[in-house]
């Protein structure tokens, strides 16, 4: 049985831990990977049309962090965890 691939619209986003009309998500894939998107006022990405993410893959480069991408670009990332 094929596994299913979780995409941007399946992320579930909830308010910030830090509030001010921030918010967060999180998934963690079948194969041990994991991504975390947020965005908000102070954050790399608006939460609305930019994010800024951290993944299994990018905490592992000198910049963690990837910001201001959209959720065509976190869309694409995600489905790359997905797939090592």
């Amino acid at each position: 049985m094929k596994a299913t691939i979780l995409r941007f619209k399946d992320l579930e986003f909830k308010a910030h831990r830090v509030g001010k009309g921030r918010v967060q998500a999180y998934a963690e894939f079948s194969n041990g990977e994991w991504i975390s998107v947020v965005g908000g006022e102070g954050l790399y990405g608006d939460g609305k049309t930019s994010f800024e993410f951290m993944s299994s893959s990018s905490e592992k480069t000198q910049r963690g962090v990837k910001g201001w991408r959209s959720a065509k670009q976190v869309d694409r990332h995600m489905r790359y965890l997905q797939s090592k």
